[in-house]
């Protein structure tokens, strides 16, 4: 603790966010004065476990366990999450491990989850490395206050940059500011739509890293009068915004990349296969986890460079899983996901599915080299399924996995599964200006 406090005295900060991501991915916390610095690392930050049984419409999932009754937890900031906010003065960020009322371990904390999942690997000799791929969309709002997107040059154009010099000046001095390495900056396919790339970490450093990123681009945007949205389908006419997940399998002394080879022609080393093949087993329940708002299923259809098949292949941008690159380029890229997730969740079952993989020893299909895009769901091709098109059915799967359920813990899975199922409740019983302009005159 002595480290962390001679790291705030250093630094010059005077302000804490002491945060944790609920459930349903919100970042969530409480600003914490100089003057409880030191009590913070000692007792953490009382939150009421009914936080996490609240849907995003801040009501309770219906049948939620922790009600009004059900006491706390504690949000211990973990030192190694330290994070200056440099377009926030004198302000650090600390995510955290949440404990029970009496500073017990909590099986409800998703942090907690994936450092458990990461020693699995670690046990076995194995280092993860990770890196989030997020696309996201600026907008300004017209006299109308409809949303409109900020450029609509065409993708990877350097004019769709260039015309916002000053807001991408911001971006990058506020990301030189931070831990968070930015490798590349670029104009993506949709109009208004921008993706940045950063350097793999540890499992929980990359996280901890892109949910700074998140939240800095969403206020950055913001202070220069934009709406950026991390939203997966903004509009059914404009791409949706995805998530690619960047996997690497090291070494016990992260000397050696073990999960592909030098072989282009066939990338994936025996234990690449083998977890690459735990991934497409567990696709359908991880597509609850990674696409887990109703929103996501209009963004992952057939022919919408989103993958919509449970299928693996080199340098195929159709598949749900992709390995890129040549020599040491090679990785493993989860290509489905997006960004209303709750990345602890997410990864934790990611690397749980993975796992699956190596200890079963499962066997990997043969690789795809076609636009899987161009595959109709009705396909007599019973080598290739396809992704959940709905969250009630992607639920319906994660219910039935036992080894993510097992990963995750009841706590976590059971809350989850409540709030997604009472959203969609809500979402199937209100009646919106699509029905209106359909049915309201026809009839």
């Amino acid at each position: 603790m002595k480290n962390i406090i001679n790291k705030l005295k250093t630094d010059s900060i005077n302000k804490l966010q002491i945060c944790y991501n609920d459930y349903s991915g919100r970042l969530c916390g409480k600003y914490i004065p100089e003057h409880k610095f030191d009590t913070v690392f000692e007792n953490g930050i009382v939150f009421a476990k009914a936080n996490l049984s609240f849907g995003l419409d801040d009501h309770f999932a219906d049948n939620a366990k922790f009600l009004a009754n059900t006491g706390d937890f504690l949000a211990i900031p973990d030192p190694e999450s330290y994070a200056i906010l440099p377009h926030r003065k004198g302000t650090a960020r600390l995510n955290s491990i949440m404990k029970d009322n009496d500073m017990s371990e909590w099986n409800g904390c998703p942090r907690t989850k994936l450092m458990r999942v990461v020693k699995n690997f670690s046990d076995k000799g194995i280092k993860i490395k990770v890196s989030y791929e997020p696309e996201f969309s600026l907008y300004q709002k017209n006299e109308s206050n409809d949303y409109i997107p900020i450029s609509n040059d065409g993708m990877f154009t350097i004019s769709g940059i260039d015309k916002f010099s000053n807001f991408w000046e911001s971006f990058s001095d506020l990301f030189n500011k931070s831990e968070i390495l930015i490798e590349q900056l670029g104009k993506e396919y949709g109009p208004g739509q921008y993706e940045a790339t950063w350097k793999y970490d540890s499992p929980i450093k990359s996280t901890d890293n892109y949910i700074n990123y998140k939240d800095f681009i969403i206020s950055l945007a913001r202070d220069n009068n934009f709406l950026a949205t991390f939203m997966p389908k903004p509009f059914s006419h404009l791409p949706g915004n995805g998530l690619h997940l960047h996997i690497s399998l090291w070494d016990e002394n992260e000397k050696k990349e073990i999960s592909c080879t030098d072989d282009d022609s066939d990338p994936l080393s025996e234990l690449g296969k083998k977890f690459v093949a735990g991934l497409l087993k567990n696709a359908h329940s991880l597509t609850a986890l990674g696409c887990s708002t109703v929103n996501s299923y209009k963004r992952i259809l057939p022919g919408s460079w989103s993958p919509a098949h449970i299928c693996w292949g080199s340098e195929n941008r159709s598949v749900l899983v992709r390995v890129p690159g040549k020599g040491n380029r090679k990785h493993i890229e989860l290509r489905h996901g997006d960004n209303a997730i709750n990345p602890y969740l997410y990864l934790t079952a990611v690397l749980t599915a993975g796992l699956d993989g190596i200890e079963n020893e499962l066997k990997v299909p043969q690789p795809v080299t076609i636009d899987a895009g161009q595959i109709s769901d009705k396909s007599t091709n019973k080598n290739i399924e396809v992704l959940p098109r709905s969250l009630s059915e992607s639920i319906s799967y994660l219910k039935k996995n036992k080894i993510i359920k097992e990963s995750l813990g009841n706590i976590i899975i059971d809350e989850f599964i409540k709030i997604k199922e009472t959203e969609l409740k809500q979402y199937e019983t209100h009646v919106h200006s699509w029905e209106r302009e359909r049915y309201i005159e026809n009839f």
